[in-house]
């Protein structure tokens, strides 16, 4: 079982989706060579068949074409990366029936990477942005003495603070997402300021080190992003513990459970676990979970 000590990680879902949809929703990405039509909202990426462990979708989002804008924020520009994000997208595609549009950002690390896998009966194609081209220390100069002033941000101010540690800098992507929520610590409008912190540790998880996450925990401290994550933490660690509870109750009645039914268990909130707990006698067969999961 978790404690209930501020855990910032990819499991805070709901905070990081609803920080991204409030801070992406109807803005134009065309700033950074991303030529989209303008974001609606951000979906849930949950695709249960991706089983490795570390393997997750980055963002989707829902465009107002009706299309998908697949995004991924990448430290690294491996041939096994742009296959991942093939998986992922005949996934996607499977479940939604949309066109899916890619973009890999890249961190400031990173000039070049693949872009093209042709299999034969299947040629897949990324647009990239490539984030180096963009000065990340002067960006920070110029947005630090805007906060400063009071100054309205704008949009594009707010998605270049967003971007902040995946630009060219001369301190490292770790270094620069701090410094990115300590300057959104200070702006003014608090709903405004959650959103974008919110935003950034979605953004940075995936590459910040285990001594900048603890790091990242010290800078939101006593922030309002920071008691969401506490109050999500319970509400997880309630919801596995009543997981755990009905694994061990499923396995009574059907002795070995499929490593996929227990990894879905433990992504369900608590009214899903608690129907499942309800009408554990009407389960007659494990595939009976099935409409659970899928039951939106």
């Amino acid at each position: 079982m978790k404690d209930n000590n501020l855990d910032i990680s990819y499991q805070n879902n709901d905070i990081i989706l609803k920080s991204m949809a409030w801070e992406f929703k109807d803005k134009s990405l065309k700033f950074y060579g991303i030529n989209v039509p303008k974001i609606v909202t951000v979906i849930p990426a949950n695709l249960p068949s991706i089983e490795v462990k570390e393997d997750r979708l980055d963002f989707i989002f829902l465009l107002e074409d009706d299309s998908l804008l697949h995004m991924e924020f990448q430290t690294t520009n491996k041939k096994a990366d742009i296959k991942r994000f093939l998986q992922y997208d005949t996934r996607l595609y499977s479940k939604y029936e949309k066109t899916i549009r890619t973009v890999v950002i890249y961190s400031g690390k990173i000039e070049e990477a693949i872009s093209r896998l042709d299999i034969g009966s299947i040629i897949y194609n990324v647009e990239q942005v490539f984030l180096a081209k963009y000065d990340g220390d002067k960006i920070y100069e110029e947005l630090n003495e805007k906060i400063d002033k009071k100054l309205r941000l704008t949009d594009i101010d707010k998605l270049n603070l967003i971007f902040l540690p995946l630009m060219g800098s001369k301190k490292s992507s770790d270094e620069m997402a701090i410094d990115a929520v300590e300057l959104a610590k200070k702006i003014e409008d608090e709903d405004e300021k959650t959103y974008i912190i919110g935003a950034l540790i979605g953004i940075s998880d995936k590459f910040l080190t285990e001594e900048y996450k603890n790091k990242l925990k010290g800078a939101i401290k006593m922030t309002k992003i920071a008691e969401m994550l506490i109050q999500e933490g319970k509400a997880e660690g309630k919801a596995e513990g009543k997981a755990e509870l009905i694994i061990k109750q499923l396995k009574k009645r059907f002795n070995k459970i499929p490593e996929f039914y227990v990894k879905r268990m433990y992504e369900l909130n608590v009214d899903k676990l608690e129907k499942i707990g309800e009408n554990i006698f009407d389960i007659n067969k494990i595939e009976d979970l099935d409409k659970y999961f899928n039951d939106n």
